[in-house]
């Protein structure tokens, strides 16, 4: 299985330097044909960085498996390191890192039914200080206070997010909503990069050391 694994690892890691969503289909393909446990010892072989990217390229329309199956601490790795893909945005590109951040959320707590598992991911991303900025982020600058709690939010929205979150866990919610009342939208955007380029940097320096480790 792990030579196995690693053959299709590195197969899955070239195709997502040209396409996260190609790379994430082909993910998909793993699963279908070999299994689910398969495809999860794909994803361990896997950096962060490279799952990042591929599940960044996808959404909550077509989301990425990879949300449905990783486990709590590895989403809340996903949420440290993805930041460091803002900066690297197109120019006319019109870029906006509540949208990337609300995106990323969304597919990992709007797309599936799992609420055990949700809660699960909630608490581990809550208890770190840069996955709860990542967290509080998309709601950063909003006014909630007209929003009624018992009508249906609009599928996908931040209200629907939020809403989400709070049913979930009530001890959650406020922490996002302290966070994203008292913080600002620059001085988050700005924590999560530095964190999340301190992250790669780590991540790069292990893989380099993988490489000259004994076979």
């Amino acid at each position: 299985m792990t030579k196995n694994a690693l053959i299709l690892a590195s197969d899955i890691m070239e195709q997502a330097q040209h396409s996260g969503r190609r790379a994430g289909t082909s993910l998909e393909a793993i699963a279908s044909e070999q299994g689910d446990e398969t495809m999860l010892a794909v994803l361990t072989e896997m950096d962060i960085l490279t799952v990042a990217k591929i599940v960044r390229e996808h959404d909550a329309t077509i989301p990425s498996i990879a949300t449905w199956l990783m486990d709590a601490d590895s989403i809340k790795q996903l949420l440290n390191v993805e930041p460091s893909y803002w900066q690297n945005m197109d120019e006319d590109h019109v870029f906006c890192a509540q949208t990337e951040a609300h995106s990323l959320l969304t597919q990992i707590f709007l797309t599936t039914d799992d609420e055990e598992k949700q809660l699960d991911i909630l608490k581990v991303i809550v208890e770190d200080d840069f996955g709860l900025l990542y967290l509080s982020l998309p709601f950063v600058g909003h006014d909630f206070s007209e929003m009624e709690e018992d009508e249906e939010q609009a599928s996908g929205s931040i209200e629907e997010l939020l809403m989400k979150i709070k049913s979930l866990s009530e001890e959650a919610y406020r922490e996002v909503m302290t966070v994203s009342t008292n913080g600002t939208l620059e001085n988050i955007e700005i924590t999560l990069k530095q964190n999340a380029n301190k992250q790669r940097v780590t991540a790069l320096e292990m893989d380099t050391d993988d490489m000259f480790a004994p076979l």
